[in-house]
């Protein structure tokens, strides 16, 4: 009995051991930063792709296209292929599925209705794929492997217009106040998914490459880029007056594809192969003329950033740029809830908001805040109204997009001053028209 209970103990530590190495495999508490900086890029690499297709849409995807859908129904004999443009006959409801598509990989990239736009992303990514099989390449297969990721991982918790409307709804009643940054265990595992997608890929063509004599005899870059599809003039020249960095191209790009899947997951060695794999991945984009792959591996890529990289970042920004003070009218409804609008985009919370009304500033006087808002700069200095905003928007990452409305000269200086300068006039008005209305 005693061996058989001994046994029974070993056998219950060992799963409750492997147990616990699975959940910290997969099931790790992780903020959706690094997916969100993917979703980022990955709406923009679509938005850019279909973008340029447009004038060619009917040629592409239309009934007279390369494909006509009778042809492509011959390809998609799957039941699992599917397209909503296998349904669709009219041009205008060609032209009608492209922009609704368009807009919605916009609002992915931004952030906004993620929840839902995203399901319409792959969706409509995997439409245009079926409906032209021609037109298909490896970067639009690994594109839609990582949408189906960010489709069901909990995207849009960060860095998007819908995390910016979370953190203005609590600046409504609090403006020093905001959500805590969003974590999940779920998020922990779409990443790690995420990054064995990426390590996977890079281990398969790490072993095709090895497979050639090119890559071993080390000419493989020589012969790729004598290639038709990848002839490049400058580089052969370069090549065939110093061969040697010909081995080294090569042979640098085997090392980083071999290592890459092993040593990526280790914290020492994980800075060096990122590094290393994002580099390869722009050579590949400036000297082979593929910018929409190597900007979608880079994206899937974006996986692997640690949590306490970008802290350190966003840190060494806010130390650099110091504190910024605005002093508001929290007796104004209008300059409150514009306040909160505001910086509701401050997403590293660099602004403190400071009511004169109750918190009398004691380097602006109060009457000069009662006629314009103004900044508290960490040297003492104190910037009225328009000025204080175009001081603020490009030292705070969020309000980077409103840099042409405060730097266009005409924009800022024509319009800018004089329409703040109205609002700031008639912001009792504003605030008895803008205010909520009672239930």
């Amino acid at each position: 009995m005693p061996a058989a209970t001994t046994l029974v103990n070993c056998a219950r530590n060992l799963f409750a051991a492997l147990a616990g190495a699975w959940d910290r495999i997969w099931f790790q508490d992780r903020s959706t930063v690094p997916l969100e900086v993917a979703r980022v890029g990955i709406g923009a690499a679509l938005l850019e792709n279909y973008g340029m297709a447009t004038p060619h849409l009917f040629e592409f995807w239309g009934e007279a296209a390369w494909m006509p859908q009778a042809v492509a129904a011959q390809y998609a004999d799957d039941p699992w292929i599917q397209s909503i443009l296998f349904y669709v006959t009219a041009p205008w409801q060609l032209l009608a599925f492209h922009i609704v598509f368009l807009l919605s990989a916009f609002a992915f990239m931004l952030g906004w209705r993620t929840r839902w736009v995203k399901w319409i992303v792959l969706v409509g990514h995997l439409s245009y794929l079926h409906r032209n099989m021609v037109l298909q390449y490896g970067v639009d297969l690994i594109l839609a492997a990582l949408l189906l990721i960010l489709c069901v991982a909990p995207t849009g918790r960060a860095l998007s217009l819908d995390r910016v409307r979370a953190v203005r709804a609590a600046k409504r009643d609090n403006l020093n106040a905001a959500p805590a940054p969003y974590t999940s265990v779920w998020a922990g595992a779409c990443i790690r998914l995420m990054q064995i997608q990426m390590a996977t890929l890079f281990f398969f063509s790490a072993v095709s490459k090895i497979r050639g004599d090119d890559w071993w005899n080390g000419d493989a870059m020589w012969v790729v880029f004598g290639t038709y599809d990848f002839y490049n003039r400058f580089l052969l020249s370069l090549f065939a007056s110093h061969y040697w960095l010909v081995n080294v191209a090569t042979y640098g790009t085997l090392l980083v594809e071999i290592a890459f899947p092993f040593l990526i997951w280790q914290r020492a060695t994980r800075p060096y192969l990122l590094a290393a794999a994002v580099l390869l991945h722009v050579q590949i984009g400036i000297f082979m003329g593929m910018p929409y792959f190597s900007f979608v591996m880079i994206m899937g890529h974006m996986s692997f950033l640690r949590p306490e990289w970008l802290a350190r970042l966003a840190a060494a920004w806010k130390h650099n740029i110091g504190d910024l003070e605005m002093l508001y009218d929290g007796d104004c409804g209008f300059c409150k809830r514009s306040m909160a609008w505001f910086m509701a985009f401050d997403g590293l919370r660099q602004i403190r908001a400071r009511d004169f009304r109750r918190d009398p500033s004691p380097v602006v006087a109060s009457e000069l805040v009662e006629k314009a808002l103004y900044l508290v700069l960490p040297d003492g200095r104190a910037l009225p109204g328009f000025e204080a905003y175009r001081y603020v928007v490009p030292r705070v990452p969020g309000l980077w997009w409103m840099i042409p409305f405060f730097y266009v000269p005409v924009l800022s200086r024509l319009f800018g001053h004089p329409i703040y300068n109205w609002v700031a006039a008639n912001r009792g008005r504003l605030s008895a028209l803008t205010r909520p209305r009672s239930r």
